[in-house]
């Protein structure tokens, strides 16, 4: 394919977008009720006959919800997540991701589902990233239930009837269990109205959400309220996802106090294994030192590193998503008088 016609198909799979996103955004504001989204879905499988087009069309949506997130207006966030929705609906299209082996250092390309790749891959590393990901979840399932609206259980049946609720999303919608991961794990972190399963929130106290007039409205759908605590990711998963984060932003230190303290009493993340509860915080330490002892031996061998791209963000993560760790352990250690001696030695 010679450079004319690369550029000519970039254009035009950046057009796309543009329209996609205007439009599913007009949407989106006028919180439409129920809305036939067949024409998207005729047009993505259409594009499938065209590799040409549908190669740059994926690599322009990986390139942007992975790459360049912080980037991306509220248009674009409603024209990837339902392009998403489409494809997660409609799978087939794969992508080859190369790997190189621990045993001989050979190259292996693994075939993964583009919609897993994408959702595995969405940004979590500054406070921007996580903001993005947030409003792209909550755009995702805001899209799922306005073109399937009779697939979600109604207001009542939530209430009386939860786990009836959450087989039908799941099995009627296929909202992905990664999705509802990140959606637990981002909305208590970023909305303190989300540590509370309100469903009414109030106006967002998050300065990271700013840049997305339609977050309230979005995060306030009773379908992202009630996909909030499910699947939420184990503690092993949280500490890793907060160990690597570089860039805390605008999220002041007295945010994350109160969000670790909440964190540790409500115990919205528990640990995978623990033999008893009443050594619930001991466990919890525990595993955090276990944390950050791998992640410092992780991190002195650049080889091995996930986080290594330069020196200069080698030392931020030291800086911040290691101290938001210590912050977690300063947080857990008021709950438990045996964890005073513990965190001295530790630290």
């Amino acid at each position: 394919m010679n450079g004319f016609v690369c550029m000519v198909l970039l254009q035009l799979a950046q057009m796309l977008l543009n329209t996609i996103g205007e439009t599913v955004t007009r949407l989106l504001n006028l919180a439409t009720k129920q809305y036939d989204g067949s024409w998207l879905t005729q047009l993505l499988l259409m594009l499938r006959s065209h590799a040409a087009v549908l190669r740059i069309l994926t690599a322009v949506v990986c390139h942007l919800l992975t790459r360049q997130a912080t980037m991306l207006s509220e248009c674009h966030v409603h024209g990837l997540a339902a392009i998403l929705v489409h494809w997660n609906q409609h799978p087939g299209i794969r992508i080859g991701q190369n790997r190189t082996s621990r045993l001989d250092g050979s190259k292996i390309t693994k075939i993964t589902p583009l919609v897993s790749y994408i959702f595995d891959s969405l940004p979590l590393s500054t406070a921007a990233d996580m903001s993005f990901s947030l409003v792209f979840a909550a755009s995702y399932i805001n899209y799922v239930e306005m073109i399937c609206p009779h697939s979600f259980p109604d207001e009542n049946r939530m209430h009386s009837d939860k786990q009836s609720a959450v087989s039908s999303v799941d099995d009627r919608n296929g909202i992905p269990g990664r999705l509802k991961q990140l959606l637990s794990y981002l909305g208590p972190r970023l909305v303190k109205d989300l540590r509370s399963n309100s469903s009414h929130l109030g106006s967002i106290d998050s300065t990271v959400l700013s840049k997305f007039p339609s977050a309230e409205r979005l995060l306030s759908n009773r379908s992202v309220q009630s996909l909030l605590d499910q699947s939420r990711m184990s503690l092993e998963i949280w500490v890793q996802n907060e160990i690597e984060v570089i860039d805390d932003g605008d999220v002041s230190a007295e945010w994350l106090s109160e969000y670790y303290s909440w964190v540790v009493f409500s115990r919205w993340h528990k640990p995978q294994f623990i033999a008893d509860s009443d050594n619930y915080i001991i466990s919890v330490l525990q595993l955090l030192a276990q944390a950050v002892l791998e992640f410092d031996t992780r991190c002195s061998h650049p080889g091995t590193c996930r986080c290594s791209e330069t020196a200069q963000q080698h030392k931020r993560l030291r800086q911040s998503g290691r101290q938001n760790v210590f912050n977690f352990l300063q947080a857990s250690r008021h709950q438990h008088y045996q964890i005073s001696s513990f965190y001295s030695s530790f630290c």
